[in-house]
C-alpha cells in the first residue's frame, strides 16, 4: 500500500479557551441563557449566501431566518411564514397565505411581496440549499396571498423548495448586487426566533439573541452562545456546569458525557461512508464494481475503523431510519473472495503466481482518494484489496485538492461521506451530480427513476418509484455504501428529549438540535 499524505494547510485559530469558558460560565445557569459547543466553531456568518456551505452552518442560520414552512419534531411540514397553502390537482399551481403576524428584526412586516421577491432573487443569484429552478412565477396577489406557477409539478415543493429556502427580506436584498460578498449587519434581519447580535469568525463564536415578538412562540431562551470548543474542554465544562449542550459529541466519548451528568442522545448520522467508482475509468463496468465489493469484508473493515461508532450500511442508498426507505432486502454483497475473483477473471484480469492481479500482463494499481476524515477507514481498505491481490496507492487529500483531483477525473476509488437525507429529489445531485461528494453517475434507468420521482403525484407513487430505485441502485452500485456512522449530541437539563429528526432537518441535517426545541 502506497499511503501519501497531501501537505496539510494548517490554519492558526486563536481558540482562547479560557476566554470561551469564562464566556460560557457568565451564560450559563440562568433558564434563560443557553451555551452550545461546536468543535469546530466558526460556520460562517448566519446569513444566506454566506454562511458556512455546511449543514451545520445551514442550521445555525435557521435560528435566525425563517422558511415558508418548518418542521414538527417527527420531521412532517408545519405552517411557519406560511399559515396555509393549496396545490392544484395538476401539480402546477400553489397558493401561499403568509402569516401576517410575521415582522423582519427591524420591525418591518413579512409579506407576500417578500416571499415573491426571494423566489426572484434566488433565480438571479442561486442559492446553495434551495433550487428556484422551476418556479416559472412567483405573483402576488394580495399583502398575504402569494402564487406560484410551477415549470412541471413537484413532489417536493412542500419537503424541499418550500422548506429549505430561507425568505429574504426585500427592503434589505433589493439593491445588494453580490449577496455572497453582503456581510453587513443588515445582512442577518430574519424573522426567525433568535437575532444575531455577536459574530466572532477568529473565535467561532455566536451569540444570538431573542426575538421577542416572534409571531410562531416565546424563545426559550434569552440568549444562545454557540462556542467554540474541543470536546475534552466541552466535558470539563459540562460537568462544571459551564456549558449546556454539546453539539456533535464523538460517539466514543458517549460513557464520558453521561459520567459528566449530561443526557445523551444517539442515532445514524444517515451520512453513509461510500465507495465511489470512477464511472469514466474502467468503473463503468459494473462487473468490475461488483467484483470490488466482494473483495471487501464491510463488517470487519467497520470493526476496526469505527469500532462501535458506525453500522453496515444499505447498498440502496437511502438508509434505515429514512422516512423513504424500503422495506425490501437489498444486496449485501457479502464478503466472497471467490466470487470476486470469478467476476474480475470474466473481464479479462488474470492473477499471477504472485497472487497479484493483472491486466495484459501490466499489474493493476487502483488509485484511491479519501478525506483525512477517513484515513481509518482507506488504510483498512488498502489492507483488505492488497490482501486479495489489488494494489492500492492511496492519497488522504485535504478537502479542496481532493475536490481537484476528483472533479479532474484523477482517481479509479474514492471514498466520501454523503448524506442521504432530506428530501428525495437530493438524490438528483447526490447520485447524478459532478460535485465532489456525488457518485457522479449517468444510468439512464437510474435517472429515468430519479424524475419520476420528482414529479409524482402522491406520496404511495413517490414510494413505490424510490422503493424501485433504490433496487436498481443496489444492483448497479453506482457507489458502494460501506458505514453508517452514528452521530450524538449529549445536553443538560435546560432542554429535555432530544432527539434527531427523521429524515434530518430541512435539507437533511442529521441534528437533534432543530429550533423547534428553542421555542416555547
Amino acid at each position: 500500500m502506497h499511503l501519501i499524505h497531501q501537505p496539510l494547510v494548517r490554519v492558526a485559530a486563536a481558540t482562547l479557551a479560557a476566554l470561551l469558558l469564562t464566556l460560557a460560565a457568565a451564560m450559563a445557569g440562568p433558564v434563560g441563557q443557553l451555551v452550545i459547543t461546536d468543535a469546530r466553531g466558526d460556520r460562517g456568518m448566519l446569513a444566506p449566501y454566506i454562511h458556512g456551505k455546511n449543514g451545520i452552518g445551514y442550521l445555525y442560520t435557521t435560528y435566525v431566518f425563517d422558511s415558508l414552512l418548518s418542521q414538527k419534531k417527527d420531521g412532517d411540514v408545519k405552517p411557519a411564514l406560511a399559515k396555509r397553502w393549496t396545490i392544484s390537482r395538476n401539480g402546477l399551481i400553489c397558493d401561499i397565505y403568509i402569516d401576517l403576524r410575521a415582522h423582519w428584526h427591524d420591525g418591518e412586516p413579512v409579506t407576500a411581496e417578500d416571499a415573491a421577491f426571494t423566489f426572484s432573487y434566488m433565480q438571479e443569484h442561486p442559492y446553495v440549499f434551495a433550487d428556484v429552478r422551476n418556479v416559472k412565477e412567483a405573483t402576488v396577489l394580495s399583502h398575504d396571498h402569494l402564487r406560484l406557477q410551477l415549470k412541471k409539478p413537484d413532489a417536493g415543493l412542500l419537503t424541499g423548495m418550500l422548506l429549505s429556502m430561507p425568505v429574504l427580506p426585500k427592503h434589505v436584498y433589493a439593491d445588494i448586487a453580490e449577496p455572497q460578498r453582503f456581510a453587513e449587519p443588515e445582512a442577518v434581519i430574519g424573522s426567525g426566533p433568535y437575532k444575531l447580535a455577536d459574530y466572532n469568525k477568529a473565535q467561532g463564536r455566536y451569540v444570538l439573541e431573542a426575538n421577542a415578538d416572534y409571531y410562531l412562540g416565546t424563545p426559550k431562551f434569552k440568549r444562545i452562545a454557540i462556542v467554540k470548543m474541543a470536546t475534552d474542554a466541552a466535558l470539563r465544562a459540562a460537568k462544571a456546569d459551564e456549558i449546556d449542550i454539546i453539539s456533535y459529541l464523538p460517539p466514543e466519548r458517549l460513557e464520558q458525557a453521561e459520567e459528566s451528568g449530561l443526557n445523551v442522545v444517539k442515532a445514524f448520522s444517515n451520512h453513509s461512508v461510500r465507495l465511489g467508482f470512477n464511472h469514466a475509468g474502467r468503473f463503468g463496468n459494473k462487473d468490475l464494481r461488483h467484483a470490488i465489493a466482494y473483495a471487501i469484508n464491510r463488517p470487519a473493515l467497520i470493526s476496526t475503523a469505527y469500532q462501535d461508532t458506525a453500522d453496515v450500511a444499505d447498498t440502496g442508498f437511502f438508509q434505515e431510519a429514512s422516512p423513504w426507505h424500503s422495506d425490501d432486502v437489498h444486496p449485501p454483497y457479502a464478503f466472497s473472495p471467490r466470487k470476486a475473483a470469478d467476476l474480475l477473471r470474466a473481464q479479462g484480469w488474470a492473477r499471477a503466481e504472485d497472487q497479484l492481479w493483472y491486466i495484459d500482463g501490466e499489474q493493476v494499481v487502483l488509485r484511491v482518494l479519501a478525506s483525512k476524515r477517513e484515513t481509518k477507514a482507506a488504510k483498512v481498505l488498502a489492507e483488505q484489496l492488497e490482501t486479495f491481490g489489488i494494489k492500492l496507492d492511496v492519497r488522504i487529500m485535504e478537502r479542496a485538492a481532493l475536490q481537484d483531483s476528483l472533479s479532474e477525473g484523477n482517481y479509479d476509488l474514492a471514498l466520501y461521506a454523503s448524506s442521504t437525507l432530506g428530501d428525495p429529489n437530493g438524490i438528483l445531485r447526490r447520485v447524478f451530480g459532478k460535485k465532489w461528494a456525488s457518485d457522479r453517475y449517468s444510468g439512464k434507468k437510474l435517472r429515468a427513476l430519479a424524475d419520476a420521482q420528482s414529479v409524482a403525484t402522491s406520496r404511495q407513487q413517490r414510494q413505490s418509484i424510490l422503493n424501485e430505485f433504490q433496487e436498481v441502485y443496489s444492483q448497479e452500485l453506482p457507489a458502494y455504501a460501506i458505514a453508517n456512522p452514528y452521530m450524538v449530541t449529549a445536553y443538560n437539563e435546560k432542554l429535555s428529549s432530544l432527539e434527531f429528526m427523521p429524515g434530518g432537518v430541512a435539507i437533511g441535517v442529521p441534528s437533534a438540535l432543530h429550533k423547534s426545541y428553542l421555542v416555547d
